[in-house]
């Protein structure tokens, strides 16, 4: 390997981008469908959007370094692993995110968090298990699973 990531690395851009592109897509629907001209509620988006970024990649380090060698793991042990990230990963991140909604918007945010993380992270998961040896996976890699499968998310809450 030339450039090889760890699980809690591959994991963290995967929570960063995750944290970012989805999000940003849900913003710019509401947003859009709105009346423009409200600076105050860009500015409250602009700022859920970044605290989602920002612990959507600390937590998805945290859950990487915690699902550590995934092969150690039976398959039907490691989905339950997948499933008990996603949850904790939508409770975590959309739930901080969603505060900065007068506190009420915690509970929107694990409401709106689930779906992508219940879809992204199986996808990401399983990529990533396949293609990592010992732990590792190479850097180029790991960039398409880490921004592509939100990007993907991103695309369909677009499309609706």
């Amino acid at each position: 390997m030339q450039r090889p990531l760890t699980t809690e690395q591959a994991y963290r851009w995967f929570g960063t981008f995750l944290g970012l592109l989805p999000p940003f897509a849900l913003f710019n629907r509401i947003f859009t469908g709105a009346d423009h001209g409200h600076f105050p509620w860009v500015a409250l988006f602009v700022a859920m959007n970044v605290v989602c970024c920002l612990v959507g990649r600390w937590f998805s380090g945290l859950l990487g370094r915690w699902a550590g060698q995934q092969r150690a793991r039976s398959r039907a042990g490691y989905a339950f692993v997948v499933f008990l990230m996603a949850v904790s990963w939508s409770v975590v991140t959309g739930g901080l995110g969603g505060l900065l909604f007068f506190g009420i918007g915690a509970i929107f945010g694990v409401f709106f968090a689930a779906p992508v993380a219940f879809a992204a992270f199986p996808v990401f998961a399983i990529l990533h298990r396949v293609l990592s040896h010992g732990g590792m996976i190479e850097a180029r890699h790991t960039w398409p699973l880490a921004f592509g499968i939100p990007l993907t998310i991103a695309a369909m809450i677009m499309s609706q």
